[in-house]
């Protein structure tokens, strides 16, 4: 009983060495790797055979319109001969030969076209030297002298009388006037026209492609040539092709018995049918070549993850050793972090924390425990971590170190101010690995400096604000011409002035006037900001407006605009002969010609004099840029060089 406890903890000691640490994570990468490739090759075969589906099934489609096209195109053609003998009861045959010969050389496909009598002889050819030969005994001849059909019959394979060759025939049944048999246009298609496209595409080693007639004749098969083979009783007649006109399939082979893919489709317009098959070690060959690949490549991991065990055993026994040692180190830091009011921070060449001084609970609210590898980013405040890491790439460089502001936010959810400075520990002289890191509160500072900052901008809002009105005033309102005179080729100017406004606040005192000007300052900032434009007060009882974009006639819509809304405010004003408070407007658009806002200004300004002295309370669009030279004075002149449309002045209303 002695002897087994005793021998129980040396077991416990064992199973909890470095050695099985490493002994498990070597087994479960293993088992990682293997199962990796096991799934990569599972998934890589279903993905090449439903590539090979796909490619099969898109070649089969092809070959069956190359097919249909090639007999649809000669169907035309003997079409087109057919009703020429039609036409003519005994075409000259010297003549009717050419035309053929013609034939024969716009259609590649066609080796020879000619036409039999009702007796199966020769009558017309393509033939530079025609033969001398009936037939008569031929079976599409018979077809079409026993039947009225008019379609066109194909017919193949069957050795040429002429050339000795394989070829299908296309023939089609001539009919007298009186609806009798009268012979038969033939065209026939050599073998070597099919093979020769199909020995262009690679399917791989026992590959075949195969043309067939519905009913199961071969007419061409490559590369092996089985023509007239018959296949009615395969599985692609019996059972495939009357269920769907195309599809794709694993079958054995009725030609060499090998198991293959197969894609059909039907011919359109023509009793045929295409086969295109590849063999399964040709679909999976690239497959193959790449679980080989897999499976050196699995072995070469396996390797380095023993090779990166070993060495990690070894690592783990030299940590034990150390342990001794970093607990004496970590005994003298915290004698120097009792003694250092701001917080210290140590980061590795990875920015993750790796010491923390024990200032940081009081300033940071983080314990160091808390804070010790975590990556210093995901502790900042996430608008400030662009700018930090945009200074981390210039530290290497900066022997003194840099300097940042950043925020962080503490764990009672206050948000508070950090002012850091950064510098890489140096070993020989050169930069180390670690970065020594000092942080200070400098919340409150950076509040005070909030308030200064504030202050500034009010100041400098003021600056740029009417008093009275709210509108900007004039310097901001020439700002912003200037600024929209280098943006915007269509640029409008509106200049207002109130009519009689000094008799105004004669009769009603200043009160009244500043409380009619600051009602038209609010209806005139509406109506910018629906335009999209910038309303000021120009100065006095003269307001402006800006209209980026808008030409004379969007201008004189929004003065027109203005001008009845500021009648629709009802003010009564006794020194005005109407009755009521209006205003004048003058509006002026930038010219091609223009290159100085100040000329713009000044045409509306002008255009604004004109409506003034034709009577007030209307709206005028200047339409030529006013002089250089004329001075801007109302009172000296009575309207110079501005002049304006017919349409350009709008009285009141």
């Amino acid at each position: 009983m002695n002897a087994r406890n005793t021998r129980s903890p040396s077991l416990t000691g064992r199973l909890t060495t470095p050695i099985l640490v490493v002994t498990l994570f070597v087994l479960a990468l293993s088992a990682c790797v293997l199962g990796l490739v096991v799934w990569k090759g599972y998934e890589a075969r279903q993905n090449a055979i439903a590539q090979s589906e796909t490619e099969l099934r898109n070649l089969a489609h092809s070959l069956a319109e190359h097919a249909s096209h090639t007999f649809q195109t000669i169907d035309i053609a003997i079409d087109d001969v057919v009703t020429s003998v039609r036409q003519q009861t005994l075409p000259d045959r010297q003549k009717f030969d050419a035309r053929l010969r013609e034939i024969v050389d716009k259609l590649d496909q066609i080796s020879d076209l000619m036409i039999l009598d009702r007796d199966g002889d020769l009558r017309y050819a393509s033939l530079a030297s025609p033969p001398s030969f009936n037939n008569a005994d031929r079976e599409y001849f018979i077809h079409h002298r026993d039947s009225a059909a008019k379609a066109l019959q194909i017919t193949g394979p069957i050795l040429s009388r002429h050339s000795g060759r394989p070829i299908i025939a296309l023939t089609r049944r001539i009919d007298n006037a009186d609806g009798s048999f009268g012979g038969v246009v033939l065209a026939t298609i050599e073998r070597d026209y099919f093979t020769a496209f199909y020995k262009t595409l690679d399917l791989g080693r026992d590959g075949a492609i195969t043309l067939a007639a519905d009913d199961g004749r071969v007419m061409i098969r490559w590369p092996a040539a089985m023509e007239g083979r018959d296949l009615a009783n395969s599985v692609l007649l019996r059972e495939l092709l009357p269920h769907s006109p195309k599809g794709y399939s694993l079958e054995q082979s009725p030609f060499d018995g090998l198991v293959k893919y197969y894609a059909y489709e039907r011919v359109q317009r023509y009793p045929l049918v295409v086969t295109v098959a590849r063999t399964e070690d040709s679909v999976l060959a690239r497959w193959r070549e790449g679980v080989r690949s897999d499976t050196v490549v699995a072995t070469a991991m396996l390797a380095c993850i023993v090779l990166l065990a070993a060495v990690l055993a070894g690592q783990l026994r030299n940590r034990q050793r150390f342990d001794a040692i970093l607990r004496e180190r970590d005994a003298r830091h915290r004698l120097i972090d009792a003694n250092i009011a701001d917080v210290v921070v140590l980061l590795d060449d990875h920015g993750v924390v790796s010491f923390v001084s024990e200032s940081a609970e009081g300033v940071l609210g983080f314990t160091p425990d808390e804070m010790v590898g975590r990556p210093c980013m995901d502790m900042l405040y996430p608008d400030d971590v662009a700018g930090l890491r945009a200074m981390g790439k210039h530290l290497a460089n900066s022997r003194d170190g840099l300097r940042a502001e950043f925020r962080m936010e503490r764990t009672d959810g206050t948000l508070i101010w950090l002012e850091a400075n950064f510098r890489f520990t140096r070993q020989n002289g050169r930069p180390g690995n670690h970065i020594v890191c000092t942080l200070r509160d400098v919340t409150r500072r950076k509040a005070v400096e909030d308030e200064v900052d504030a202050l500034n901008c009010r100041l400098t809002e003021l600056a740029r604000t009417d008093g009275l009105t709210g509108l900007p005033n004039r310097r901001a309102h020439e700002e912003f011409l200037e600024a929209a005179f280098k943006t915007s080729l269509q640029l409008s100017v509106v200049m207002i002035d109130v009519d009689y406004f000094k008799g105004f606040n004669d009769c009603l005192g200043h009160q009244a006037g500043d409380q009619g000007l600051k009602l038209i300052g609010s209806l005139l900032a509406a109506a910018a900001a629906e335009s999209g434009g910038h309303a000021a007060r120009y100065g006095g009882e003269e307001f402006a407006i800006v209209l980026p974009g808008s030409d004379i006639e969007a201008a004189m819509r929004l003065a027109q605009q203005v001008r009845r809304a500021v009648r629709q405010l009802g003010l009564a004003n006794p020194a005005s002969p109407a009755g009521y408070l209006t205003v004048s407007i003058g509006v002026a658009s930038r010219t091609a010609a223009m290159n100085d806002p100040a000329k713009l200004v000044r045409d509306a300004d002008m255009a604004l004099y004109q409506a003034k002295r034709s009577g007030r309370n209307r709206s005028i669009a200047a339409v030529v840029q006013v002089d250089d030279a004329t001075p801007l004075v109302p009172d000296e002149a009575p309207g110079p060089t501005t002049t304006t449309s017919p349409r350009g002045q709008v009285p009141n209303a």
